[in-house]
C-alpha cells in the first residue's frame, strides 16, 4: 500500500500525456504551465530555454524526492 501511495504521488507531479493531447483541442483550457512537466517541455521545446527548463527538471526532482520521504516518514510514524 505504502509504494502504491508513494507511486502514485510520483505520477501525479510527472503528468504529461494527457494534458498535452487535450491541450490541442481546448488550448483556452490548458495552457503550457498546467503541470510542470508540460511546462519544462514548452520551456525546452517551444523557447528553446533549456537552461531554465532544466532548473525547473532538476526542481521538479528535488520536490518529488521531499513529498515522498514525507510520505514515507508518516507512514512510518503510524505504524509506531
Amino acid at each position: 500500500l505504502l509504494m502504491a501511495l508513494i507511486f502514485s504521488v510520483i505520477g501525479s507531479f510527472q503528468l504529461f500525456n494527457e494534458p498535452a493531447l487535450l491541450q490541442r483541442l481546448a488550448p483556452n483550457v490548458i495552457d503550457s504551465a498546467y503541470t510542470p512537466n508540460l511546462y519544462t517541455y514548452s520551456l525546452a521545446f517551444v523557447s528553446q530555454d533549456v537552461n531554465y527548463a532544466a532548473a525547473v527538471s532538476f526542481l521538479l526532482g528535488l520536490v518529488i524526492v521531499v513529498v515522498s520521504y514525507t510520505v514515507q516518514l508518516a507512514v512510518a510514524r503510524r505504524r509506531r
